[in-house]
């Protein structure tokens, strides 16, 4: 499964859980980003974890 996010072909490793919006599959730099706004909740993918740290 690929990052949600425009233009990532990054594999997803992190859904985020998003009050104002859809939760989102994403790679773990966006998850980086994202997950930083207030409110979000980052929660890493069972069996992803060789990938967070790419």
């Amino acid at each position: 499964m690929e990052c949600s996010e425009p233009e990532c072909s990054r594999p997803a490793v992190v859904e985020l859980h998003i009050p104002w919006d859809d939760n989102r599959l994403v790679c773990a730099p966006h998850a980086r980003v994202l997950g930083r706004q207030n409110g979000v909740v980052a929660d890493p993918l069972p069996d992803c974890s060789d990938e967070l740290l790419e």
